[in-house]
């Protein structure tokens, strides 16, 4: 019974170790966003990610936050990890990026850039797969300007911010390859 326990704990020491090898991985997550002002939505997304130097990683994601009091939001993220293992097929890493947001159901749809800050953690649960939770904060803000008529006549020019920012917390998985 020693002997298979011994060779079970050696299987998976190795296949946590080969999984880091991976260059490439793919999957999907679910998330939350705190954003505030009556929005915080659930939302999807998929991402892809590139290891291009030794601990150095490229992810690129797309996120889909559901509908809240008709108003939505996609966004496109662009972040840099630095991976720091910290235990056999177990590692955490600073996340830093830019984020392209477009929202959905304003009387106008806007495209809105800002940027992502925050860190993550993965474990490697088979030899190509892991998990991962992700904990960032996303500042996303542009001023609109707005000219409407008064009805009697004169032309009223205002402005106001569309934001999203704030905490936004992801957990997923990802096929490593």
């Amino acid at each position: 019974m020693k002997k298979i326990f011994m060779i079970a704990l050696m299987a998976v020491m190795s296949m946590g170790a080969f999984a880091q090898d991976s260059k490439f991985a793919v999957g999907a997550n679910v998330g939350y966003a705190g954003y505030g002002d009556g929005y915080s939505p659930f939302g999807v997304g998929a991402k892809f990610q590139y290891e291009f130097v030794k601990d150095f990683r490229a992810e690129a994601a797309y996120n889909y936050w559901f509908k809240k009091n008709g108003a939505g939001l996609m966004d496109f993220d662009l972040n840099f990890h630095y991976l720091i293992g910290i235990g056999e097929g177990l590692r955490v890493y600073p996340i830093l990026g830019a984020n392209l947001g477009m929202t959905q159901g304003l009387p106008d749809n806007e495209t809105i850039f800002g940027f992502n800050a925050g860190a993550g953690i993965e474990y490697f649960i088979a030899e190509n797969l892991k998990l991962n939770l992700d904990i960032k904060f996303q500042h996303n803000k542009k001023s609109k300007d707005f000219k409407f008529d008064d009805g009697m006549g004169h032309t009223v020019s205002t402005s106001y911010d569309i934001k999203y920012s704030g905490p936004v917390f992801q957990i997923g998985f990802a096929y490593c390859f």
